[in-house]
């Protein structure tokens, strides 16, 4: 029996592991971007996230979340892939100086693939470690007899096979926005799911994140005795976000002049080299080659990305499945036990799947959209808004504005959330309007596409400033770190730049 409970036992481990580990690395990167956003605002800009949020990257419950994030995802790929070859070699080799050789072979392999980022590296293998132990501690004997393991396996193989035929049809670059549409949004459990993502999010994002992905940068131009060459390329940093900060702060990047050559360093190192009329027809490149440069964190960002949509789900399943297990102690088979959990695991991962067939297939053309968005399931009609939407048509073509009202007013987000995206592309005087409106919307989700959309009403001239300070406001005044960082996006899409 021991063997049915041991997978979910070693991935608990692991992914407790990883919690741990990743929180404390999550923790001292919001520290540091605590420092550094607290130097930008005291040089004159405005900050994203604002003076409510800031104070939170100093505590400790916003580092376990983001701990969270990462756990679930690289933690979870991580540790299915070592509970997988471990488990392989205590079955079947069980010396120990091959496990040691592997062991080794994965910190050199971590380190070279992180670029010598040792906290990152440090992280990763210690999960790796104590998956290890969990797999040497946890597993089981055999008993000889066709060896319950492989069978245990065998019958997850199968399970998860049939959850992934299932699925397969309905798997499309926009799955997730479908999942949380029909799954989370739908219902109260999965919006507030959906709240403490989309709440604690940033916080992991940031660790990983490129400089040339940060929404804010710091920098210092040390360019003395020419005027005229300092504010020229103040100015190129500025559109790129890169905002020129006090001297005694280390910068994320740091510009020498010497000679009419350009030297860019980041935390001590050159760089880049240039000269200064190069840089300044060509900025936005050269700022994106050096960001390129000094990215330490690609594999990070692609090995959390597949652990998302893979081990994710898989670790989700076999934890699942030993609930349930353990929920049908009043069988006394065995085999029945696993047969029936695997049953609702099947049935609980795949339902949600069937209702996505209800969603139309294919583009819609002008007659459809009418029909769907008149239709009295509410997936019609948010099928029929995110078409409005991806092909950048126009909404008051489509509905009459009494109907616009009601959704506005509706319950459904999902439906409020496609609507504040196509009023983005509406040409109506009235548009502007309904977008302030949503901009009151409860939902962070709703409130983050009115932004958006906010963000492209740069057609009329009138509405451009009145938006800007609108926006502006709304940044400083918004206690929500993802609303604020669409908010900001919005006002450089209206042209909007830092000033001191």
């Amino acid at each position: 029996m021991r063997h049915h409970f041991f997978p979910a036992a070693v991935l608990l481990a692991g992914v407790l592991a990883a919690h741990l580990l990743f929180s404390v690395l999550v923790y001292f990167s919001n520290v540091s971007l605590y420092q550094n956003l607290i130097t930008i605002k005291n040089s004159g800009y405005v900050i994203v996230p604002n003076e409510f949020v800031l104070p939170t990257l100093q505590s400790i419950k916003p580092a376990l979340c983001g701990g969270l994030f990462f756990a679930l995802t690289t933690g979870a790929g991580l540790t299915l892939i070592t509970f997988l070859i471990v488990s392989g070699w205590r079955r079947y080799s069980n010396q120990y100086w091959l496990l040691s050789s592997l062991f080794l072979v994965a910190t050199v392999f971590f380190t070279i693939k992180f670029s010598y980022n040792i906290p990152v590296t440090l992280v990763c293998i210690s999960t790796v470690g104590a998956v290890i132990f969990a797999v040497l501690k946890f597993f089981p004997d055999s008993d000889g007899a066709g060896y319950p393991i492989f069978r245990m396996f065998s019958g997850h193989l199968v399970v998860i096979v049939l959850i992934i035929l299932i699925w397969m049809p309905r798997i499309s670059s926009d799955v997730f926005v479908s999942i949380r549409d029909n799954l989370l949004l739908s219902n109260p459990i999965g919006e507030k799911i959906n709240n403490f993502y989309y709440k604690y999010t940033l916080y992991p994002a940031e660790t990983f994140k490129s400089l040339d992905q940060k929404l804010l940068k710091s920098c210092r131009i040390k360019v003395v005795n020419n005027k005229n060459l300092y504010q020229q390329i103040e100015q190129r940093m500025i559109a790129q976000d890169y905002l020129a900060v006090d001297e005694k702060f280390d910068a994320d990047l740091i510009i020498d002049y010497d000679n009419n050559t350009l030297v860019f360093r980041h935390q001590g190192k050159a760089i880049h080299h240039c000269s200064s009329d190069k840089f300044l027809s060509g900025s936005k490149k050269i700022l994106e080659l050096i960001s390129e440069k000094i990215d330490h964190n690609k594999f990070l960002r692609k090995i959390t990305f597949l652990s998302l949509i893979s081990a994710s789900p898989l670790i989700c399943y076999i934890f699942l499945h030993a609930l349930f297990m353990a929920g049908l102690f009043f069988v006394e088979s065995n085999t029945l036990r696993f047969a029936g959990a695997s049953t609702v695991c099947l049935l609980m991962f795949t339902l949600p799947a069937i209702s996505f067939y209800h969603q139309p297939a294919g583009s819609l053309d002008d007659t459809k959209l009418g029909k769907y968005l008149k239709s009295d399931i509410w997936q019609d009609r948010v099928a029929a808004l995110k078409a409005i939407s991806d092909q950048n048509l126009r909404i008051e073509r489509y509905i009459e504005p009494d109907q616009l009202d009601r959704l506005i007013q509706g319950p459904l987000i999902a439906e409020r959330y496609w609507l504040a995206k196509t009023l983005g592309s509406s040409r109506s005087p009235e548009s502007y309007q309904l977008i302030l409106r949503l901009l009151d919307d409860p939902q962070p989700n709703v409130v983050c596409m009115a932004m958006y959309s906010l963000g492209k009403q740069n057609h009329f001239k009138a509405p451009d400033e009145i938006a800007t300070t609108e926006i502006i406001r709304r940044i400083k005044s918004s206690e929500h770190w993802y609303v604020q960082w669409y908010a900001y996006k919005a006002l450089k899409r209206l042209g909007w730049t830092q000033e001191k």
